[in-house]
This record gives C-alpha cells, structure tokens and sequence, in this order.
C-alpha cells in the first residue's frame, strides 16, 4: 500500500480481513491522510477540515459502524453559506436565491434563464467549462452573482478554464422554473441538491465523537492484528518503484522526520514539489520486495516513481496535472459553542469555510467549556497565506470570525495549521485527454491499481474514497485483469485505475 489516507487503509484492511499479507507505507507519522485527527499542544483534537460520512453506500456506511462500534452517530446535516449579506441553506436554494434579489435582480435572473431554457432546446451550448455548463443551467445572473466569483476564489483560476465535468460533479444546478410553479402551490417544494445526479440529497452525516481519525486508526490496527507479518509502516517516503516487464516488483523508501513544527500539525506532500523542501530524510534507502501494489499517491508522484518504466507521453501528461493547495487554521475557543450551524460557507473571508467539529458529532476532541473551528483556505504552494505563521492565520481568522459576531478574539486559546500540497483536482479544460493517456498507460499494470482522490486524481469524499479503496482489493482479490474488469468502463465511472 503506497499512502496510508482513507482509501489506502480501506484497501488494506479488505485484503488483510481475506489474509492477504500487507504492507502500508506512509510518509506522514500519522495515518488518515486528510480523514485524520491531529492533536495540538493541549491534546485538543484538529481535523484535516470536516470529514463527516455521506450516507450513500450501505456497505461502506456499514464497515465504518462496526470500526467505531463505540459509537459512530448521525445528525441532521446543517450547512450554511453567507449570501448577499444573510445566511441560507447550503448548496444555494433558488427561493434563497430569489428572496435575496431586488424585484428587478429577480427578473433578470429569471429572463436569463428563460433564454437558456429556450437555447438548451434550439441550440445548446458546447459543454466546455463549467463557465458554459453553469451559464445553461442557471443563466448568466446568477453565474455572475454568485458561482463565478466563488468558484474564482476557490480554486485560484476563472470558471471558464475548469472542465465543464468539474461543475457537472460539484455544482448543484437550481431551477428557477420549479420556484415559480411552486409559489402557486400549498407550502412550498424546496429545491435540493436532491435534484442534481452527482450530489444525492443527504439528511444525515456521520462523525465519530472523538474525531475523523478514530476510524482510520482503528483501519491500521486492524490491518496489525490480522497478522503478525502485516506491517503499517509511518515516516516512510516512497522514492522508487522497481519494475520487471510490466509489474511492479520491489518498493523502495526512506525514513524522514515528522512535518510537524511552531503550530503546523503536519504538511502532507509527495516529496517532489519544485522549491519545497518537505522531508528531511532519516536513515538510508530501504526496499520491500513486492507481487501487488495498490497506490494512492497523487497520479503525478506515482508516475514519476515509475520513471522510464512508463511511456515519455505519460510522463509529460502526468507533469500537466495540477493541485490546488489547502491549508486549514485550527482554532481552540474557551466557550461550548461558536457557529450557528456545521459549517459556513463565504465569498469574502481568508477562509471559503469555517466548520465547527462539535457541531457535526466530534463531542470527545476537546474538553465541553471549550471548541474547536476548522478555517479552509485553499491557497498555492509558497504563497502568502502557504507561507505564513499558525499564530499570523489563527490572528486573521479570528478577527474575520469576530467581525461576523461569532466569538470576541481574546476567546482563542491555541491556534494551529495543518497543510496539503495536494488538497483538490484541478479540472482544466482539456483535462480529460491527459487523463486518457495516463489511464490508457496504467492498463500495462495489473499487479499496479491506483485510487483515490489524488491517487484517481478525482475529487470525491471519504465515503467515495473508502469505496474505492475496498473495490481495489476486490479487484485484486478477484484474479481478473484490469483490462476484464475496467477496459469498458469510461474514466468518470472508475473507481480505480
């Protein structure tokens, strides 16, 4: 197992459960990758961000009840976003939408979409970005108002240079025709993200009360006690794949020191960022002779591992993917309580998220006068906010939360930062045809399967990401090809590579 974040530790612990023999390596000296649970200087516990569990796969939903059998409770989700000046439902309703507007901002927004009502039937547009597929699905007024500028600040670049696949997967459409059906109607239908194939209504998260890490930690100490030869391995960097013919037949890694120091938890990496000096290595090089190897490693680190063992063309398309980078401010407050709701959202602070852990479910991270909020501030490697003190974010995101009449910033007691050099697939425009010669390249492997949200490079939650990590070890488990099993299948619908 090449990366010990949810999807690794999930197919690690299918194989060890059917008593297969595994080996996980982590570079981190924790397990979870982003599902994880850090502690600070006072042993108060710090997510990687929210991780709560979306209730879609039974099966996986199931795994994860019988992992944290102590307790693994649901709550009715409760997600807010700031809106032209008030707090809504989130994902944006269109009644929201609506009751927000002047009278005349309204009829406008409704006129767009008329249009592109009318455009979609005679001449539909060219689903290039997500520029295009937003505009066709809500109308030029709302792209303006709000998707643009908040996908914008998100992801670092303009709409119109993101796939237009990105926004089919991420950006629930609203329809404006169902709000006017509905006025006439007895109460109202409220239009959910129900509505939007790639994001099933979800009522309910899941949380562990001592944190997301619990059920990764426990993922590793199931894998140990499936078998005295199973080895979960922390600290240890991934530097080279050893190749015969088209298997992968030896790992090599080093040992390196943990990435924790003054207030930064942990910075996750691949080892091979330009200008970043993220490991300091500890120990000569070591090597794990191999006849299987499921990798989540982000797709351009696992590529680069392989080197000449892969075609020059999926090398240079491997080199083409992009990152966007995450930084999350932890901050311990001296009172119970700060948000109004699980997480909100923002178009006009540091962070696009602040999340309070309590709220989803965490009750046990830190003591019960006290809290914790997670700040998400997607940023790039070396920039300001990449390169700035846990003490000069948590001051910054305090005030922005003071300023919303949240906490006062003398309530903060303990502030920290936890970073990912890999937090979120950028989907470019054209991304697909890079995708199809790496994918294309990873058929050769059939001792080599890779998944995941980096690994994939597909930007999905941890319910997702488990799902993958167990149907790789089922494929293994199988004795089919990858050709067999995925061959016809089209790249959005893969769970692994």
């Amino acid at each position: 197992m090449l990366g010990g974040g949810i999807c690794g530790l999930a197919a690690g612990f299918t194989l060890a459960e059917h008593g297969e023999r595994v080996t996980l390596l982590e570079a981190q000296d924790f397990l979870g990758g982003l599902a994880t649970t850090l502690r600070g200087a006072t042993n108060a516990g710090y997510d990687f961000g929210p991780h709560a569990y979306h209730a879609r796969n039974q099966r996986v939903l199931d795994m994860f009840k019988e992992i944290a059998s102590d307790g693994f409770p649901a709550r009715a989700k409760n997600v807010r976003i700031k809106f032209r000046g008030k707090y809504y439902k989130y994902p944006l309703e269109a009644m929201d939408i609506a009751r927000s507007m002047s009278p005349l901002l309204a009829a406008r927004a409704f006129f767009d979409y008329f249009i592109e009502v009318v455009r979609k039937r005679v001449r539909p547009r060219k689903m290039v970005s997500a520029e295009d597929w937003v505009i066709q699905g809500m109308g030029k007024t709302l792209y303006g108002m709000f998707f643009g500028p908040y996908t914008t600040k998100v992801w670092g670049i303009p709409p119109s240079q993101l796939a237009a696949s990105f926004a089919q997967h991420r950006i629930p459409q609203i329809n404006l025709w169902k709000v006017a059906v509905s006025s006439f109607r007895q109460g109202l239908d409220k239009i959910t993200e129900g509505e939007h194939k790639y994001a099933p209504l979800v009522v309910q998260l899941y949380y562990p009360p001592k944190g997301a890490g619990l059920v990764s930690q426990r993922m590793a100490d199931r894998i140990r006690a499936a078998s005295p030869d199973n080895r979960v391995i922390t600290r240890a960097l991934v530097t080279g794949l050893e190749l015969t013919g088209d298997r992968v037949s030896a790992v090599r890694y080093r040992r390196v020191a943990s990435t924790a120091q003054d207030g930064q938890l942990c910075l996750i990496a691949t080892g091979t960022e330009p200008g970043l000096e993220t490991y300091r290595f500890e120990g000569a090089e070591e090597r794990i002779e191999c006849d299987r190897v499921v990798n989540t490693l982000p797709l351009p680190a696992l590529f680069a591992l392989l080197g000449d063992g892969v075609s020059p063309a999926a090398q240079r398309a491997a080199r083409e993917l992009r990152f966007r980078a995450l930084t999350i401010v932890g901050l311990r407050f001296r009172k119970p309580k700060v948000l109004p709701a699980q997480s909100v959202y923002f178009q006009d602070k540091t962070f696009n998220r602040v999340s309070e852990t309590r709220n989803y479910g965490g009750t046990e991270i830190c003591p019960p006068d006290e809290t914790v909020v997670l700040c998400d501030i997607t940023c790039e490697t070396g920039d300001a906010i990449w390169t700035a003190t846990a003490a000069d974010l948590g001051r910054r995101c305090a005030r922005e939360l003071a300023a919303e009449g949240f906490c006062r910033e003398e309530d903060v007691a303990e502030c920290v930062v936890l970073r990912s050099t890999t937090g979120y697939p950028v989907y470019l425009v054209g991304f697909e045809a890079v995708m199809q010669t790496l994918v294309d390249e990873l058929m050769r492997f059939d001792d080599l399967v890779t998944g995941g949200r980096q690994g994939l490079y597909k930007y999905v939650d941890m319910d997702i990401a488990s799902e993958m990590g167990i149907t790789m070890a089922e494929h293994l488990l199988s004795g089919r090809t990858k050709r067999e099993a995925i061959g016809a299948v089209p790249y959005e619908d893969r769970l692994f590579g």
